[in-house]
This record gives structure tokens, C-alpha cells and sequence, in this order.
């Protein structure tokens, strides 16, 4: 009777357990599979070897199928998924899910079944050139062997390097304009190393200026991934950086899952932007977090690029976690206009301040207006009789975030107090940063109309995060405690845990909590648990 080995396997399943299969030779860790759970099949990857079952022997079931045709899982990858499986308190399946999502398991296994096809082709023609044949067959079989072994090099993985790199230090801060000259030294100085580099970016759109310039200076090495992308080109970026080094990725969030074998810095641009966060589905993580803990990880070198960083970088920078660098650059300055004391001395038309009508007119080019609470036909309508032969666009919050703010004149903020969120603790955090963003990206001038030019926000911007950390220390908020929402039953409970209390702990009383309202009810309860805690 054959000897039996035991594995824990990983499906792209919420299990609070991680199945044991049994199987008739050992696999290492990363190998894919295919199992039974319950009535279906499931492509899975071994996450460890076990000594035992753990239950009886009879109830475990066999390994359908080991794969090596697909790439194995590197142990960077495991020990990543089960960081973020941890500090986002969900299930390690959950995380598999979101890193190889079934259309990128499909790839991968249509270009495993290409290579195997290739090499039964390259068999077949190496078998008859053992054979005598006329000059002109050898010369046709011998130039068909030489290009099925070229397509099979490019499917090859190359062995990872897993010689052990400098210590990169600690995450830089980096704060201010200008950014993008220091990217591009440090870029070029990875890539000289062999080295990968990852550029995370809050959003596509936003990030095409940035791309452009990646692309210009490092012709060739530059991978863009966003949405977009086919299956099969998913497929050969992940090849690209699995096997080479010298490679430039920029990507959204969910590029933190590509597997990188080489990888050696990690830019994170705009790092204060809420967009770098996953709230459905689970893993619900920060890009930004996720990526500090990945630089670990590979040991590579992590740069937190901002023009005004958020208040969890901050803070990990005056407690010495991250080093703070500020960039020389400066956004163009921000012009303030006073709503209430210009209607005080009848400086208002309309929705426009004197002073904003006398720069636009001065201004030679093209103006942006970003719009608030006013609707749009109203303000069109004063913008047609304010500045009739001038060209002017009207742009919401959101469009300006993704539009080139340098190709216009005047950029201005007509009611900034639209800014400001009701209910959010951030509010105050994200006026300051959003204002920052806009203000970098002008090359003309900046102008912001609100009716709170007193607020600290406007007054005294130099100081405001010192006086924004002691606000959150004084009301036990992040970055000094972890803010979990629990969503139970269709209600949501909001509490705060310090720092050195275990999140694990708490999960598992959720859990029971929720088992004993399933009991209690014969029904079903979604618990959902998002945690914002501070690397």
C-alpha cells in the first residue's frame, strides 16, 4: 500500500478552516491541485504539509490531481496572503480568491496546456531527426525543432533569485511636488540592480500623467495594468515579472498580487488617497499598508509619495517607523477668497467673487471651475454671462481628480465648503489633502472660494496635522486605536481597539456571536468585519 501524506490545501472559499487532503506523494507548498468539497471540483494550492488529519481517517478524501504544469505559489506570495488574511481579520481562501481570481487560473492553465503541447510536438520532430532523411527534411525538421523550443523558452520559468538583497531601510514618506525626478532616480537605480519595481496608483485615470512619463523615460520596461487588460495579457505581465527583473509595473490596487520574483522597490503615488481602499469584497485592505508589509516581504525599498501625506504615514513617521523626506518642489499657492466678508462689502456676483472675476480676466488661457452643491444648468448659465468668449469648463471634484490640471490658466474652487463631509472624523484630513492634490497639479493659478476661511483647514494649514493627531488622541481614533465596523445582521456597530489589543481575539467573539443569533433564529447572518488598523 502506497504511504500516505497529509496536506492543508487553499480553495477560493470563506472557510474558517483549511481543508486536509490526503495524497500519495509529498507536494511542497505553492503546488496547485484539484480537490473535492462538498458536490464540486475546486483548483487549489497546498498550504502546508501536516502530520495528520486531525479527524478521522475516513472522512478525509484524496488529491483529485496534481498540476505542475501552472506556475506554483511562491512562499512570498503564501506568507503575504496570510498577512493579509490576519491584520484584515477575514480567511486566507477569501484573500486566495482576490490574488488569483478564476479568469487568471484559466489563463494560466490554457498556457500550461500550450506548453505541454509544445513539447509533445518537439518530441515528435527530435525523434525523427534520429532518423536518416534527405538534406532538405533535415533542414525543415531541424528549423521547426529550433522555433518550438524558442516559444517553449518563453514559457519557462527562469530559477527566482533568491539571494538575499541589502537591507532597503525604512519606508520614506515622501512629501511634496516634484515627486516624479525622485522616482525616476530611484527606478533607474533598481533596474540597473536587475530589480522590479511596482508603482501603485489610486486609480487609472488619475495616474496617466505618471505613465506617461514612466513610459517615456524607461521605453520598454514599463507594464501598465488596469482593468482593461485581456486574461491572456494578465498572463504575461505576471510571466514578465515572475521571470524578469529590470521590469516597471503600474497598477491599481490589486497589483500587490502579481507575483513578483525580483521585486525590489515599491512606489506607492498619492499615498494618502482613500481610493487605495478594498471595501467589497473581502480581503477589504489598504493598498498602502499592504504594500508596506510587502516590501518586507521581498525586502524591497518602500517610497510613500504625497503632497500632503495622510495622518496613519504621518504618525508612523514621528514615531520613527517610516522616515519623512520632503521634496523641493511647490504646488502653485493657493489664493483664498472669503465668501462672507466679500458679501459684506458687496464683492459677490452671483456665485463669483469680484476677485475671481478680475483673475479670470487677467488669465490668457483656458479656466477650470470645480463646482460644488450648485447645479450645474444655474451655473453654466452665470459662467455664459460672466465670461462669454471665454472657454471655460465646468468640472466636478471627481472629474478634476482625473483631468490635466496644467493645461489651464485659472483653476477654482467656487464653494469649498461642498468639501467638507458630514459625519466623517477624516473630514477635516481630506479638505487638506484634496486641496494639496488640486494645488499640485495647477500650473497657473489657484483659487478657492469658501465660507469658512477661518476654519483651521484654511488658516493655518502649516500646522494642521499636529493639531488633527492631538483631535484623534483626545477622541481614542486611528492612527491611536483600530477602528472596526461590524456589519451584523444588517446592522452596523462601530468600536475602537488599542493598538496592542488582539484583533484575532475579537474576530472570534463576532463569530460566536453570530453563531449563537443563527441558532437562535434558524436563519443565516452575513457578518462582514472591516478593520483600519495602522502598520
Amino acid at each position: 500500500m502506497d504511504e500516505a501524506f497529509y496536506i492543508q490545501v487553499l480553495v477560493p472559499l470563506r472557510l474558517d478552516w483549511v481543508p486536509v487532503y490526503r495524497c500519495t506523494c509529498r507536494l511542497e507548498p505553492g503546488t496547485w491541485v484539484v480537490v473535492p468539497l462538498g458536490h464540486a471540483r475546486y483548483a487549489g494550492v497546498v498550504y502546508r504539509q501536516v502530520d495528520g488529519p486531525g479527524i478521522d481517517d475516513g472522512r478525509v478524501q484524496d488529491v483529485i490531481e496534481v498540476n505542475y504544469q501552472v506556475p506554483a505559489v511562491t512562499e512570498a506570495e503564501l506568507s503575504f496572503w496570510n498577512f493579509l488574511a490576519s491584520y484584515y481579520l477575514c480567511t486566507v481562501g477569501e484573500v486566495f480568491k482576490a490574488a488569483r481570481p478564476a479568469g487568471k487560473v484559466r489563463s494560466e492553465q490554457v498556457a500550461a496546456n500550450i506548453k505541454q503541447r509544445l513539447e509533445q510536438r518537439l518530441a515528435v520532430r527530435e525523434e525523427a531527426l534520429s532518423r536518416k532523411h534527405r538534406d532538405n527534411v533535415r533542414e525543415r525538421l531541424e528549423a521547426e525543432c529550433a522555433s518550438i523550443k524558442a516559444q517553449l523558452n518563453a514559457l519557462t520559468l527562469l530559477p527566482v533569485d533568491n539571494a538575499p538583497k541589502a537591507d532597503p531601510g525604512k519606508p520614506v514618506l515622501l512629501s511634496g511636488g516634484g515627486r516624479t525626478d525622485e522616482y525616476i532616480k530611484l527606478c533607474r537605480d533598481a533596474l540597473a540592480a536587475g530589480l522590479n519595481v511596482l508603482v501603485l496608483i489610486p486609480e487609472i485615470a488619475a495616474g496617466e500623467q505618471l505613465q506617461q512619463v514612466f513610459e517615456e523615460e524607461f521605453s520598454g520596461q514599463v507594464h501598465c495594468v488596469n482593468s482593461h487588460l485581456t486574461d491572456a495579457r494578465r498572463r504575461r505581465i505576471a510571466e514578465d515579472v515572475r521571470r524578469f527583473g529590470s521590469q516597471i509595473v503600474i497598477g491599481p490596487r490589486s497589483s500587490i498580487f502579481l507575483p513578483f520574483s525580483r521585486l525590489g522597490l515599491i512606489i506607492v503615488e498619492n499615498e494618502q488617497d482613500m481610493l487605495y481602499k478594498q471595501t467589497e469584497p473581502a480581503p477589504r485592505y489598504n493598498a498602502r499598508d499592504a504594500a508596506v508589509m510587502l516590501g518586507r516581504i521581498h525586502g524591497a525599498k518602500v517610497v510613500l509619495g504625497t503632497p500632503y501625506p495622510s495622518l496613519e504615514s504621518y504618525y508612523n513617521a514621528l514615531n520613527g517607523k517610516y522616515s519623512l523626506q520632503n521634496t523641493s518642489g511647490k504646488p502653485s499657492p493657493m489664493i483664498l477668497i472669503d465668501v462672507n466678508a466679500e458679501r459684506r462689502k458687496s464683492g459677490m456676483v452671483g456665485r463669483f467673487s469680484r476677485k475671481l472675476i478680475e483673475a479670470a480676466g487677467r488669465a490668457e488661457g483656458e479656466i477650470a471651475l470645480i463646482r460644488g452643491w450648485e447645479k450645474p444648468d444655474e451655473l453654466l448659465e452665470e459662467v455664459s454671462q460672466l465670461f462669454p468668449e471665454r472657454k471655460v469648463d465646468i468640472l466636478t471634484l471627481s472629474q478634476a481628480r482625473l483631468s490635466d490640471l496644467r493645461r489651464y490658466s485659472l483653476v477654482a474652487v467656487l464653494q469649498a465648503d461642498a468639501l467638507f463631509p458630514e459625519g466623517d472624523f477624516r473630514a477635516d484630513e481630506r479638505v487638506v489633502q484634496t486641496l494639496a492634490m488640486l494645488g499640485e497639479q495647477c500650473s497657473g493659478a489657484f483659487l478657492v472660494q469658501t465660507g469658512k476661511a477661518d476654519h483651521p483647514v484654511f488658516s493655518s494649514p502649516q500646522n494642521i496635522l499636529d493639531r488633527l493627531l492631538e483631535e484623534r488622541r483626545r477622541f481614542n481614533l486611528p492612527p491611536y486605536t483600530r477602528l472596526i465596523d461590524t456589519y451584523f445582521g444588517g446592522h452596523k456597530e462601530r468600536e475602537s481597539l488599542a493598538i496592542d489589543s488582539s484583533l484575532q481575539k475579537r474576530k472570534n467573539e463576532i463569530r460566536e456571536r453570530a453563531r449563537a443569533f443563527e441558532k437562535k433564529t434558524s436563519g443565516r447572518v452575513r457578518v462582514i468585519i472591516d478593520v483600519d488598523p495602522i502598520v
